[in-house]
């Protein structure tokens, strides 16, 4: 079985297509963009803190992560700098505030990306309806900034499946791993903070988006939703969104940041 390969958001740097999606993407990044930071990197080893170096003249003791709240856990006075892709941690614990945090993702002008996201039917009132932010189950390679897409997951008087897009939201974190069992009683998995963009007044229906040329070959289409939490949206995010501004017109201000260029 062939695995298909998850990339980052597309970036402009030199030797690099993609961003990083992991701890070592980070400190390959790093080592893209670290003269112009400041930084000459002296040493580089498997034990923290992760790395020795020199910034703008003074040496530094550096630890890289892929999100900054991934060093909580470690000694507060343990590195000088943490370097990583995504800065979810401006609201850290009083003893880690002399930390200094460099993330790259700042630095490379990274494009947001497009997830789709499901949501029971029976779960739509209770958790949905009238809220402008909401914790959720998110991808497991969604950073801040990326388009969450909500479908709504139900089936027609036949049991066929009768899935519609009804709203779009955009994820502003923190981030938050739950395990089995756990006593707030979330569904295990990472978690973020979603921050609702718009709601759709005409939902785009699965039975649409199968019936149209334009849309039926996208993958979610073709997997019917079903299974694809982990799936980007933004290779066919241009044939959505037209799709959604074609049905619900007032959106398209809300959406300007997610416009495909």
């Amino acid at each position: 079985m062939v695995m298909e390969r998850t990339v980052g958001r597309q970036i402009h740097v030199d030797g690099m297509a993609y961003a990083p999606t992991n701890e070592l993407g980070v400190v390959f990044l790093f080592g893209r963009l670290a003269r112009g930071l400041g930084f000459i990197v002296e040493y580089v080893h498997p034990h923290f803190p992760d790395c020795l170096a020199k910034y703008r003249g003074k040496p530094c003791k550096i630890e890289f992560e892929f999100r900054a709240s991934s060093y909580e856990g470690h000694p507060p006075h343990g590195a000088d700098v943490i370097i990583c892709w995504e800065n979810d941690w401006e609201a850290r614990p009083k003893q880690f505030k002399r930390l200094k945090i460099i993330d790259l993702k700042s630095c490379v002008g990274a494009l947001p990306r497009v997830f789709q996201v499901g949501c029971k039917e029976s779960w739509n009132g209770k958790y949905l309806v009238g809220k402008r932010y909401i914790e959720w189950s998110v991808p497991s390679n969604a950073q801040i900034g990326d388009l969450i897409v909500m479908y709504h997951a139900g089936k027609d008087a036949k049991g066929r499946s009768a899935s519609e897009i009804r709203s779009l939201w955009r994820v502003v974190g923190p981030f938050k791993k739950y395990g089995k069992r756990n006593k707030r009683g979330r569904k295990p998995g990472l978690q973020a903070w979603l921050r609702r963009v718009v709601p759709l007044r005409r939902p785009v229906t699965f039975a649409e988006l199968k019936r149209d040329r334009a849309t039926r070959d996208m993958k979610v289409v073709i997997r019917r939703f079903i299974g694809t939490n982990d799936l980007t949206l933004t290779n066919d995010w241009p044939r959505l969104y037209d799709k959604i501004v074609d049905f619900n017109p007032r959106v398209k201000a809300a959406l300007h940041p997610y416009r495909p260029d």
